[in-house]
């Protein structure tokens, strides 16, 4: 699945440019096709799948980890650029 929506990533520029330069070739089934809804497909096209890929390969973090990595700070010390001990 990773690999089929990395495909339609790659291709969604592809079809945005040839949307732009004959938009009958996207919106085949109109009559008058219009630029702007064939760049508005490919760039929807861009935004659905690349949404999808992220969504796919990011590991979401359980809820143990979650409670691990909260620590309550105060917003001094949460502005504070900490370096590991280099000074």
């Amino acid at each position: 699945m990773l690999k089929f929506l990395m495909l339609l990533v790659a291709l969604s520029p592809v079809v945005f440019l040839i949307g732009l330069v004959k938009p009958k070739w996207i919106l085949f089934w109109m009559k008058e096709p219009d630029r702007l809804w064939a760049s508005f497909v490919g760039i929807l096209m861009f935004m659905a799948t690349f949404t999808g890929y992220s969504e796919m390969r990011v590991r979401h973090k359980t809820a143990e980890e979650m409670a691990q990595g909260h620590k309550p700070v105060s917003p001094e010390q949460a502005n504070d650029l900490n370096l590991g001990g280099a000074r």
